[in-house]
């Protein structure tokens, strides 16, 4: 077959695979309320919603101030979308010691006593909205400078296990069908300084509670929030498997936020950014993040976030949104649209090689998919097993590309990387991934 109609087949392939289909579970975005349309284009299957106690109920347990009007979060219960909780934040009239964050007064009461407003507030929220059924228990209580705007846990390990505890048990309580998940660390806080991780002394904290193995540890899942750098991504997922494991059990991982924020877009410069970021290298980076996530064992993922508005600017300084303030999609908006489409209804995933380019094998149901990228500024070919029918390849914008197949195997070309940031002597984000889509020669097996 000639280039030209080979290229041609490669691209209506291509385009049959991009096509929308089901949402698959797998995938989520930060906040869709504010961007229902958008979200619906992505074709997201959950959202991340934030209730802060502090904004709901700021001067008193009469106050009642939801942060999402109710016919929005209805809307994207409507729309298919799933619901998922993030609680956090306590107002100064309910903390235990004024000068301390996070920790709630009456929180060692029993969770069905009034004096224990934590509880009280816990049950009242979920009663507001029973279709929601996943709550996220507080987010990176690991931030420990009182100076910094994410600081709010001023609080013990022990006091973030009762935490736990009463979340676990009160929500448990309403409906077993309940999810609770631990809010995520960061991971970074502490390690920069010297510290050991926050969530190693989480699990030695919960250790020391006799219930918990009664209780499920307190909590069905843990979350991550994991930015900018793929490899430590996928390092990092796998270290909190290997840290549960230590202590005799394991859960479910989700990443909760992932991204890299750009620090070139017009619209928003970034010229002191911690992290050099073009647009096209925030794009790239979707397609590895999630392959490397899937690889290292999470069973979500979710793009914080999904549009950018005024508060941000006040909040981060680069712009995290796949959308601009002005609704125009960043080029990582149709990265991740092309990575859910690809990789929808995966079963399972696995790196198979990290050197000077990195390949993820991801099994479906119907066949796989090979993603990989180069992780230097020089473009390299690299060549992959055949094991089935060639369905299409196409870049991680979802452009087709040429590919060449002999015999059991196939031979591409990987794009060299913009590498505006380097880490060690490997590019932070690579070149623009490339999927190989194949259909399985004989029906897949689902691992056990």
């Amino acid at each position: 077959m000639c280039y030209s109609r080979k290229h041609t087949v490669l691209a209506l392939l291509g385009s049959l695979l991009l096509a929308a289909a089901p949402p698959d579970p797998r995938f989520g975005v930060v906040e869709s309320p504010e961007a229902p349309e958008r979200a619906a284009e992505l074709g997201v299957a959950w959202t991340r919603v934030r209730f802060a106690w502090h904004e709901i109920q700021p001067n008193g347990p009469e106050d009642w101030n939801p942060p999402w009007p109710a016919e929005r979060l209805e809307a994207e219960h409507r729309a298919g979308r799933e619901i998922v909780a993030l609680v956090l934040g306590t107002p100064q009239w309910a903390r235990a010691d004024p000068q301390v964050p996070g920790v709630p007064r009456g929180l060692y009461e029993e969770e069905s006593r009034p004096e224990n407003w934590w509880a009280a507030f816990l049950r009242r929220l979920a009663t507001t909205y029973p279709y929601i059924r996943t709550w996220i228990i507080w987010n990176e209580p690991d931030i420990w400078d009182p100076s910094y705007p994410g600081y709010t846990w001023g609080g013990t390990e022990a006091d973030l296990v009762r935490l736990l505890r009463v979340s676990y048990r009160t929500l448990k309580g309403l409906n077993r069908e309940n999810r609770v998940l631990l809010g995520a660390f960061t991971y970074w806080w502490d390690v920069v300084y010297g510290r050991r991780p926050y969530f190693e002394r989480f699990l030695e904290a919960l250790d020391r509670d006799p219930e918990a193995p009664r209780y499920n540890e307190y909590f069905d899942g843990l979350c991550v929030n994991l930015y900018f750098n793929p490899d430590s991504l996928y390092n990092l997922i796998r270290w909190h498997h290997e840290r549960m494991q230590a202590h005799g059990f394991d859960k479910p991982i989700w990443l909760t936020e992932t991204n890299a924020a750009p620090s070139e877009d017009p619209s928003w410069p970034v010229p002191h950014a911690m992290f050099r970021v073009a647009l096209e290298e925030q794009a790239a980076f979707i397609g590895q993040a999630i392959a490397l996530a899937f690889a290292a064992g999470a069973e979500r993922v979710a793009i914080y976030k999904l549009i950018d508005n005024p508060t941000d600017h006040w909040a981060n300084p680069e712009p995290f949104g796949l959308v601009r303030e002005d609704g125009s999609p960043r080029p990582a908006f149709h990265a991740y649209r092309v990575a859910i489409r690809v990789l929808a209804d995966a079963i399972h995933a696995r790196l198979i090689r990290r050197d000077s380019v990195t390949v993820v094998e991801v099994q479906k149901l119907d066949g796989r998919v090979w993603i990989a990228w180069s992780r230097s500024p020089r473009p390299q070919a690299i060549t992959l097993e055949r094991q089935g029918k060639l369905r299409g390849a196409m870049d991680g914008m979802g452009n087709p590309i040429p590919l060449e197949s002999t015999g059991s195997r196939y031979r591409v070309e990987l794009p060299g990387a913009l590498c505006r940031q380097r880490i060690g002597s490997s590019c932070m984000i690579g070149g623009m991934p490339v999927y190989i889509v194949e259909s399985a020669l004989r029906p897949i097996r689902e691992p056990k």
